[in-house]
């Protein structure tokens, strides 16, 4: 790669050069050929925890008591994409019930003060739980 290449740069110093702009290139071009083996993780952080999801997909920062500050997250992870919720008052991520999902689309109280999440399956499906005086249900598909 060097070759007829003039410079001033001792021949260690020209080696060292050399080498860092193959390293440079490599990953580049190794990239470019690689098929990725899954979807592309990104993270979601909330209450000093954080979560693998898809990049692309919606979580959601659920604001139960209306104050305009984020009472808990909740988000469909990777690799299996189980429905996982972070609060300020759990010790970590916490699993909804046996929630699975691609994506998480919104969250609503109920005219009754019932909270709600709402997730969509990779069969575009939506799935719903609520809040009860147990915790998070099981998962109910939803109809419009």
């Amino acid at each position: 790669m060097l070759i007829g290449w003039r410079n001033s740069m001792n021949p260690r110093k020209a080696a060292v050069v050399a080498v860092g702009v193959i390293g440079m290139a490599a990953p580049t071009a190794m990239t470019a050929h690689a098929a990725p083996a899954s979807p592309s993780a990104c993270q979601v952080a909330a209450f000093g925890y954080t979560l693998p999801i898809a990049c692309g997909s919606n979580t959601l920062a659920a604001d139960w008591n209306g104050d305009h500050k984020t009472d808990e997250v909740f988000a469909a992870t990777l690799p299996n994409h189980y429905v996982y919720r972070i609060s300020a008052t759990s010790n970590g991520p916490v699993r909804v019930s046996n929630g699975r999902a691609v994506s998480m689309q919104r969250y609503e109280i109920r005219p009754s003060g019932q909270r709600r999440i709402y997730a969509v399956t990779a069969t575009q499906h939506v799935y719903y739980s609520y809040y009860g005086s147990s915790g998070w249900s099981e998962w109910y598909l939803y109809h419009a």
